[in-house]
């Protein structure tokens, strides 16, 4: 597996993602960013960037793992496979829902909006500019999302996107030889043993079965990749999380189904 670091959180650096995790095959420079970081401008480069590495990695046999600050680093892995005329199932894992758009959020955050965004509800922008089209909403399975405001439970509600709690009830709908790309939130961990998250959600399960479930994809499902929205490095003073996590993700990789 190719590991690649892409240090931004919305578009901005993200300094010490790097620490108890690397060495890293591919660290994106923090300068894509530009001028103006935090913008859309600066979110698409750093998504054009990752596209690429993904497309290179997947047309060179291998398969990529990104871990970055944010759940919008999923938009150019997904732009990545596309390229590639591949067109996966995504499962997502997450705390939250990430379903929110313009209209339904309160802060504004684009922090809770990739999967929105992905299934075509949001900004068209931060697909079009990275060359994705929205995937459909019965190729996308969320795992998780036990936080979720009222507005976007009933979204997920009305969509045809599928929620389950726990990844045995996920391979029982996903075709067995269909390509599947995981994206995984690190705030799905229960934050008694990865407690370092912007924001953490009570309840969820251990590091130690979610492990389990990880390992489990990767020897029953044909997975091209994985994405990871990481911890806040600025709050994981002593590296704990950073360890159990990247342990917990690093399981993916020894699957033995994991042939394109």
């Amino acid at each position: 597996m190719r590991k690649c670091l892409a240090p931004f959180f919305i578009g901005r650096e993200e300094p010490g993602l790097d620490r108890r995790t690397g060495p890293f095959d591919v660290v994106l420079p923090k300068d894509l960013v530009g001028t103006e970081p935090g913008s859309i401008r600066a979110i698409n480069q750093i998504n054009c960037s990752i596209r690429d590495v993904v497309a290179e990695t997947i047309l060179s046999g291998d398969r990529p793992l990104v871990l970055s600050g944010d759940c919008l680093s999923a938009i150019g892995c997904l732009a990545g496979m596309e390229k590639c005329g591949i067109r996966p199932y995504l499962l997502w894992f997450d705390a939250h829902g990430d379903f929110h758009t313009p209209e339904t959020t309160i802060s504004g955050h684009l922090g809770g909006m990739p999967l929105a965004i992905i299934t075509g509800r949001s900004d068209g922008s931060l697909l079009s500019d990275v060359g994705l089209t929205p995937l459909a909403d019965d190729r996308v399975c969320l795992i998780g999302g036990r936080d979720l405001e009222p507005v976007e439970r009933e979204s997920l509600e009305a969509s045809g996107i599928r929620r389950v709690d726990r990844v045995a009830q996920a391979l029982e709908f996903l075709p067995e030889s269909s390509p599947l790309w995981v994206h995984f939130d690190t705030d799905y961990i229960n934050p008694s043993d990865a407690p370092a998250m912007r924001y953490p959600a009570p309840g969820g399960i251990s590091a130690k079965a979610v492990k389990f479930d990880l390992e489990t994809i990767a020897r029953k499902r044909n997975v091209l990749g994985l994405s990871v929205s990481a911890w806040a490095p600025h709050l994981d003073t002593g590296g704990r999380t950073a360890a159990t996590c990247w342990d917990t993700i690093s399981i993916i990789s020894l699957g033995s189904k994991n042939q394109r």
